[in-house]
């Protein structure tokens, strides 16, 4: 047993095989409890969800593979199993319908889109060109080195829609760059510019609505709940200062890091290279980019058109003959990630029928009925909601897993709220969703972390200490927003 337990790989097999028995388990357990306040559809999405975290957490099968087992759950026990109230069968006809109903969703058209677009990114090398260009033009500090691949990772936010993708376009640059400048892959500069390149990613979740695809499908959850919806300046406009304010002190943080380390040699020009010729391909994906986010931008003020269908419009443009840019569809169709949508989609709809069914409503009865809402500033309430996301987050490696998990909750906490504070639901809410992105502090909590962590440039410890005093910053500007930037925006007021 000591062998296998020495064996990464070994490892994580026992930890499957005894994870997914453990969360079988812990379905049927929960479904036969006798439980109060729950419908039966309610019980067993409860009982879904605790099997999912389960699998989630541990990741002890692929994330597809775990979603695809959770819609066949669903069918199978919504379907067969008659309705508390009316003792009537729904039968797996229409209980596959609910399985499957986020397929059906604006936020899957947005994932698909951003998708096709991270593709198109890389079949024509548009996003290498826009990193180097910027590199190119900094002064060979080591502090000039961090800002230039931070403001890299800001501007590759805005353009390709996945932090994963954004992650894995920068890691191979900066080892170029480390490979410029001379120096060791594992020296300090290397692994504070690879940290940055993931921290970055993820504080730009929060700024930009089409930065990841949660993001839209938290925006889905919230609109199936209460009709909210917000457009990509809005979202900019309440996010994007937290963001570039964190941005900063990521900067800091990583300078910081430097302190005592210096470059050996004059490198005055060793990031400078000769430019290659803008080719055909490049100059269409960059066109279409600049129209897409100028549409984004404008939305409801110049035209109605919304972020799914401006996205699934650009789409269709990059995979037309002629005016595209990929050679053909077998070019696209090998660099999707298929296994995304088919979690994207599934997870939307478990956390549509978490709403639906109670379920949600019950979990934020049990986890905040202790609080005494009524006696908080808004500004405490923003600081231990985030705080339970935070640490939510560590048990997680998807932060479209977390948003399943705790915005169905968050929803149906905001329709308790007393009616001092009930104009700040969504805004509370809101607010949670753009913390569900603080998976900051391990290499496992992000897919970003784990792009950089792969590289083998640095220790896990220093992503944990990176982390954990982002996470803090994070939380305290939090509080901070909540009582200035967040208040004169108007997503926020002091209770009435």
């Amino acid at each position: 047993m000591s062998s296998h337990m020495e064996n990464p790989s070994a490892l994580k097999l026992w930890t499957a095989r005894l994870a997914v028995p453990l969360s079988f388990c812990a379905l049927f357990l929960v479904i036969s409890l006798p439980v109060e306040g729950l419908t039966a559809y309610g019980q067993i999405m409860l009982g879904i969800l605790v099997m999912a975290v389960i699998l989630w957490v541990t990741e002890a099968l692929a994330y597809p593979i775990s979603a695809l087992l959770i819609a066949a759950l669903v069918t199978l026990l919504i379907g067969i199993v008659p309705n508390s109230e009316t003792g009537a069968v729904l039968g797996t006809s229409k209980a596959l319908g609910l399985a499957m109903k986020g397929f059906s969703s604006p936020s899957i058209i947005v994932i698909a889109g951003a998708l096709i677009m991270a593709a198109a990114m890389q079949s024509t090398e548009l996003d290498k060109r826009i990193a180097l260009a910027i590199l190119s033009r900094i002064h060979p500090t080591p502090g000039a080195i961090i800002a230039g691949c931070l403001l890299v990772g800001v501007v590759f936010s805005f353009m390709i829609p996945s932090p994963t993708g954004r992650t894995a376009v920068q890691v191979p640059i900066l080892a170029g760059v480390v490979a410029t400048l001379g120096l060791d892959p594992k020296s300090r500069l290397a692994a504070i510019l690879v940290i940055g390149a993931a921290q970055v990613s993820t504080i730009w979740n929060v700024g930009v609505m089409t930065a990841t695809g949660h993001n839209v499908a938290g925006l889905e959850l919230m609109y199936e709940h209460t009709g909210f919806t917000m457009t990509w300046i809005q979202w900019l406009i309440h996010a994007g200062p937290w963001s570039a304010l964190m941005t900063v002190i990521l900067f800091f943080i990583l300078k910081m890091e430097m302190k005592g380390h210096t470059l050996k040699s004059n490198i005055a020009d060793s990031l400078h290279s000769s430019s290659e010729p803008w080719t055909t391909r490049q100059k269409r994906l960059a066109l279409f980019t600049v129209l897409l986010i100028s549409l984004w931008v404008t939305e409801g003020s110049l035209h109605h058109i919304t972020v799914p269908a401006t996205m699934l419009l650009m789409a269709v443009c990059l995979l037309l003959p002629g005016i595209g840019v990929f050679d053909s569809w077998k070019d696209v169709e090998k660099r999707l990630p298929w296994g995304v949508m088919v979690m994207f989609g599934v997870s939307i709809s478990l956390g549509q029928q978490l709403v639906n069914t109670g379920a949600a409503a019950w979990l934020a009865e049990i986890c905040f009925s202790s609080m005494e809402i009524h006696t908080m500033s808004v500004a405490l309430l923003v600081f231990v909601m985030t705080l339970f996301t935070a640490v939510m987050h560590l048990g997680f490696a998807s932060a479209m897993s977390l948003t399943v998990a705790v915005l169905p909750v968050f929803l149906a906490f905001s329709d308790t709220l007393p009616n001092s504070m009930m104009h700040n639901a969504m805004g509370l809410v809101l607010l949670q969703l753009f913390a569900v992105s603080f998976g900051m502090i391990l290499p496992v909590n992000a897919p970003q972390n784990m792009v950089a962590y792969s590289t083998g440039t640095f220790p896990a410890k220093t992503f944990v200490r990176i982390g954990v005093l982002l996470t803090l910053a994070s939380l305290l500007t939090f509080v901070l927003f909540s009582m200035t930037w967040w208040q004169w925006t108007g997503l926020l007021s002091p209770a009435q």
